[in-house]
C-alpha cells in the first residue's frame, strides 16, 4: 500500500503528462478529452483525472484497453474513409510553448479494435476487446540524438525516440493512417505512447511512486467506410488483456553509457499485413508482363 504522501505525489507528478486535447478524422476537427472527463461531441473516450498510466503490473486488465477512464463510450463516433489520416495532439505542460506532451523517451503505437456493431455501446471492461497493430515506431538508432535542450533530461539512447519524434518535430502531433483495406464498420483507433523514463525502476522513485514502464492509451471512436475498388482485409485479431505482459518494456534505457541503448524491442504483436493481396498479385502480374515484353523487344 502507498501512502498518502506518496499517493498526493504521484497525483502532482502524473497531472503533468497529458491528454490528447485535439483530433482530426479525415477532414473533420473534433475536441478532445478533458482531464477525467469526455467532451461533448468528441470520438475521444474519457482520459484519467490525473493524466495517470497504466502501470506495467496492470497490463492483463481492462485498463490496459482504453485506460482507467475510457471503458465507457462516448456519444459520437467520427465517419472516416479507408486510407484517410487521424491526427491526435498530446497536450501537456512542457516544450517550448508549454502545452507539449511532458515525456521523449519511449515508442508510439496505434491499434484498430473492432466494436462489433455500434461503438457507443461497446465497453471495454467487458473483457471482450480484441485488437490488431497498424503501425509502430520506437528508437531509431540511425538518427543521432538529439540535443537534450528540448527536454532537459539525461542522455536516453543513441537515436531519436518515437515520442521524442512526436513533440520535437511536429508540435505533439501523431499522424496515423487508417489502412486502406480496413473492412467496413465501426472501430476503435487505440492510440499509445509508453513512457520508459523509470522502465527498469519497478520499486518507483520519489517523483514517481509507481515504477516500470508507463502505458498512456487513448481510444477514439471511427466509423470506418471501404474505400473503393479495395478489397478487405480481415487482419488476425489479440486479445487486448493478453498483447502484452507484465515484463515488458522492463529496460535500462541510460545504460550502457554514456549514451545508453542502442535498440529497443517494442512490446505487443507485430503489425498487421494491410496490404491488399490481390492487388499486390495484379501489380506482380503487370511487372512480369513488362519483363516479358522488354525482353522480347
Amino acid at each position: 500500500m502507498f501512502s498518502k504522501l506518496a499517493l498526493a505525489s504521484l497525483a502532482a507528478y502524473t497531472a503533468a503528462h497529458g491528454v490528447v486535447s485535439e483530433v482530426w478524422v479525415g477532414d473533420q476537427w473534433y475536441n478532445g478529452a478533458n482531464y477525467g472527463s469526455a467532451n461533448d461531441n468528441s470520438p475521444v473516450r474519457a482520459m484519467p483525472s490525473d493524466g495517470a498510466y497504466v502501470a506495467y503490473y496492470n497490463v492483463n486488465t481492462d485498463d490496459i484497453v482504453c485506460g482507467t477512464n475510457g471503458q465507457n463510450p462516448v456519444s459520437v463516433t467520427a465517419d472516416i474513409t479507408a486510407g484517410d489520416q487521424v491526427k491526435l495532439r498530446w497536450k501537456g505542460d512542457r516544450g517550448p510553448t508549454g502545452d507539449y506532451w511532458g515525456h521523449y523517451e519511449g515508442p508510439v503505437l496505434d491499434y484498430l479494435m473492432r466494436c462489433d456493431g455500434d461503438c457507443t455501446q461497446f465497453y471495454s471492461s467487458y473483457g471482450n476487446a480484441r485488437v490488431y497493430k497498424i503501425w509502430q515506431a520506437g528508437l531509431d538508432s540511425s538518427q543521432a540524438r538529439p540535443d537534450q535542450g528540448f527536454w532537459p533530461s539525461r542522455p536516453s539512447g543513441n537515436g531519436l525516440w518515437a515520442m521524442d519524434d512526436m513533440s520535437r518535430n511536429y508540435g505533439s502531433w501523431h499522424t496515423v493512417t487508417i489502412p486502406e483495406s480496413t473492412p467496413e464498420g465501426q472501430y476503435i483507433l487505440r492510440h499509445e505512447l509508453i513512457n520508459l523514463s523509470s522502465a527498469d525502476d519497478l520499486d518507483g522513485t520519489a517523483e514517481t511512486p509507481i515504477g516500470g514502464p508507463q502505458y498512456y492509451p487513448a481510444c477514439v471512436q471511427l466509423n470506418v467506410k471501404a474505400k473503393d475498388g479495395v478489397d478487405p482485409i480481415w487482419a488476425p485479431e489479440t486479445p487486448a488483456r493478453s498483447m502484452y505482459s507484465t515484463g515488458d518494456a522492463i529496460v535500462n534505457i541510460y545504460t550502457p553509457g554514456p549514451d545508453g541503448i542502442e535498440n529497443f524491442d517494442i512490446p505487443g504483436p507485430a503489425v498487421v499485413n494491410t496490404v491488399n493481396r490481390k492487388r499486390s498479385a495484379r501489380r506482380f502480374e503487370r511487372h512480369a508482363k513488362r519483363e516479358a515484353f522488354a525482353q522480347k523487344h
